[in-house]
């Protein structure tokens, strides 16, 4: 009889868990919290636009999804940015910073000699750190998790490198300032995409991988789940309304906030991790004109402090194939978390204005054409790799006391991209299959995964 594998969370982490454990022999349900599934890579449609609710890109560098990519047949549909250049807010104006490297970084013109002068200290930084920094094994940088990325920044290179080259991108891109950056993990993502980040976009949405795989797995939505529960027998899923479901094992895919919440069954060990995991919450309000006047040309735009602006950044849309209708403009921004904070119980029309309020002090044209706008709250965007995670993430990988029937997935685990999160769910349905296979019992298990999860 084939062993039943309950999934709480249908996002990218918990379908990439259920479709790999469904293929390796398992018998999977997916229990969804809301009426879609997707999660954080959801795409959706205002009449001819179409807005990815989380996810804004996939890139070059990730083998994991390019290997599932490949797999469900929906390469032809990864079109390639037609532009990955950003720009940073630099005394009211939009000034490039496609900083794709050290060169790149010192012909930059808005940078004043003395800072470049200090930037090839980062080589030292990453030639020193060079073993421990891994994007796919991020516990590998505990010894060097000892300061903020603030801190380290300011000391080796100056308020401006910290405030116009530190700042924006990771502000915008994570929606966490550099004081709750561990230096690790900034040194780990700076050596990530030295090697290589073309950016890319699933044509018309990135929520088609995440679609792709619930069409291929038993995914009840509106399944709200109050408590797991697990024994040396097996597992048990209570829903809100009091159903109980059983199970052989349980994949948390939630925030890892929801965990200990959810699961009052857990170690001890896994119990202290749980209660570390912090998130970032933002506001993202997508804006939509009748017009292209509101195009600045790039893809990205980071907004540091000192520009008075209360937005970590914006991401244009118009670099994507399939998104926006010709002759249109549709960008998302991103409020900052203490202004997220004030505006998050407001409705809609209250939150808009507001944005149109910090808009206006940016050089952007157009704005009197809109047509339209998507509002999305996130209370959890993304898991905050603070001073001090990574140091608990390792110490969590390598505990001795371990949940025999629950296991875990999410992008709190790895990194915070797509990517991680996948992978996430990749190695959750190896532990899974680990487990059985130790107790003798085979679930058709096929292949090595060491090649798609390193």
């Amino acid at each position: 009889m084939r062993k039943k594998i309950i999934v709480v969370g249908g996002g990218i982490a918990g379908l990439t868990a259920a479709y790999t454990l469904q293929k390796d022999g398992f018998d999977v349900e997916v229990l969804e919290r809301d009426d879609t599934a997707g999660g954080r890579m959801r795409s959706e449609r205002h009449g001819d636009f179409v807005v990815d609710r989380g996810a804004q890109f996939v890139a070059s560098s990730y083998r994991n999804m390019r290997t599932l990519v490949d797999e469900l047949g929906l390469k032809p549909q990864v079109r390639r940015l037609r532009t990955g250049r950003g720009a940073v807010l630099r005394d009211g104006k939009f000034v490039s910073s496609d900083y794709g490297g050290l060169r790149a970084i010192w012909k930059a013109r808005d940078l004043r000699l003395g800072s470049k002068l200090r930037l090839p200290l980062i080589l030292n930084d990453l030639r020193r750190a060079r073993r421990m920094l891994d994007f796919y094994a991020i516990e590998k940088a505990a010894p060097i998790d000892d300061a903020s990325a603030h801190d380290w920044a300011l000391r080796r290179f100056g308020r401006e490198v910290l405030d116009y080259l530190i700042e924006p991108p990771f502000a915008s891109t994570f929606t966490v300032l550099p004081e709750n950056l561990s230096r690790a993990f900034v040194l780990a993502t700076i050596h990530y995409m030295f090697s290589g980040f073309r950016l890319s976009a699933f044509h018309g949405g990135n929520g088609l991988l995440t679609q792709t795989l619930a069409s291929r797995l038993r995914v009840r939505t509106g399944a709200d789940v109050a408590r797991i529960a697990q024994s040396a027998d097996g597992a048990t899923v209570t829903l809100a309304d009091g159903e109980t479901l059983a199970a052989d094992a349980v994949v948390i895919a939630t925030p890892g906030n929801h965990v200990a919440r959810l699961c009052d069954t857990l170690t001890d060990d896994e119990r202290r991790f749980f209660g570390g995991v912090r998130y970032a919450s933002s506001i993202i309000v997508f804006v939509m004109t009748s017009t292209t006047e509101a195009d600045p040309g790039v893809y990205g735009v980071g907004i540091s402090r000192p520009e008075g602006v209360r937005l970590y950044g914006m991401a244009m849309e118009n670099p994507k194939e399939g998104a926006v209708p010709p002759g249109k403009t549709m960008f998302n921004c991103a409020f900052s978390e203490e202004y997220a904070a004030v505006l998050m119980a407001k409705p809609d029309g209250a939150i808009i204005e507001a944005l149109h309020g910090e808009l206006r002090k940016l050089p952007l044209r157009g704005l009197d054409k809109t047509e339209g706008h998507a509002v999305h709250r996130w209370p959890e965007l993304v898991p905050q790799f603070y001073p001090g995670y990574i140091r608990s993430l390792a110490a969590f990988k390598e505990r001795r006391q371990r949940s025999d029937r629950v296991f875990f997935a999410g992008d709190y685990l790895v990194c915070p991209y797509t990517e991680a999160a996948l992978t996430s769910g990749l190695r959750a349905a190896d532990d899974v299959r680990t487990r059985f296979a130790r107790s003798g019992v085979s679930a058709a298990a096929t292949g090595s995964t060491s090649s798609r999860t390193d």
